[in-house]
């Protein structure tokens, strides 16, 4: 399904019913609609799942909007919601899809009944404005052998999950599946969406302690749910949020990295569901 919002057009899917609202925006959600966040339709929730623009089936983006991509993420999903008359709405992402939710969370707290942010920072400004993970898929967009060594990368870490369940046969499968859905699906990816580089979220803070300052201005309930062998985010970028958050709860998993949701996913689903219940 498509949504036309601030001049582009949005594609997202519809999970449940009801009033209790919950988006999520990423740059792509699980290929089969499997696990977080669509499994929190199972909880009564009403969960819609959108591509961000310049991905996808989304409106892409061919010029670089600098330090901006994630304000015009969030003005986006504020967009998403109002264009769908929904007034409140518990806000969830993941990774870069957390970012978007730090900066929903101060630019449209107004609209958000809370937030759970999965292995979501915010990131420490130390180290560049920039992972090195994002570099990497920015150099490779004009260099075909650079994607599809990127793309068996993909596929060779989703096979890690089939590994991981292989004493679940119908989960080992599903993960073998998603692995060559997800090396197909990097292989089909247009340069300009390669190319995007978002930067940190909050790039304009320069300092952590500018970051915290900001950050203590959040009113809203917020999850926070991290892993410890996370190496994109590592615990400790979380230490200070909780501590500077009023409203604000941290879960960490020990067998876990930075995909979480796939590491404990009915874990992660009834910590979702558990804190978001009581907020509508």
């Amino acid at each position: 399904m498509y949504q036309d919002v601030n001049g582009v057009t949005l594609y997202y899917n519809e999970y449940g019913s009801g009033e209790k609202y919950v988006l999520s925006a990423q740059m792509g959600f699980d290929p089969d609609e499997k696990g977080w966040p669509m499994d929190l339709a199972d909880e009564g929730f009403h969960v819609f799942t959108i591509q961000i623009r310049g991905y996808g089936k989304s409106t892409h983006v061919f010029e670089d909007l600098g330090g901006e991509w994630y304000n015009i993420w969030a003005d986006d999903v504020y967009a998403f919601a109002q264009s769908k008359g929904i007034k409140k709405f518990f806000y969830t992402g993941q990774s870069h899809g957390a970012g978007i939710g730090w900066h929903l969370a101060l630019r449209h707290p107004e609209v958000l009944v809370g937030f759970a942010a999965l292995v979501g920072g915010p990131h420490s400004r130390k180290g560049g404005e920039t992972s090195p993970g994002r570099l990497k898929a920015i150099m490779s967009a004009d260099d075909p052998e650079a994607r599809r060594k990127m793309a068996e990368g993909a596929r060779d870490y989703y096979l890690s999950f089939a590994e991981k369940f292989s004493g679940d046969p119908e989960l080992k499968a599903e993960f073998e599946g998603k692995a060559q859905k997800v090396y197909e699906g990097q292989l089909a990816m247009a340069p300009e969406e390669l190319r995007i580089n978002p930067r940190k979220p909050l790039s304009h803070l320069k300092t952590d302690e500018e970051v915290y300052q900001e950050l203590s201005k959040i009113n809203i309930p917020v999850l926070m749910i991290n892993a410890y062998q996370d190496r994109v985010v590592p615990v400790t970028d979380i230490l200070w949020p909780v501590k500077v958050i009023r409203n604000s709860k941290c879960v960490i998993y020990n067998n876990a990295g930075h995909d979480v949701h796939y590491d404990c996913r009915d874990d992660v689903r009834r910590e979702i569901s558990m804190f978001a219940s009581g907020l509508f």
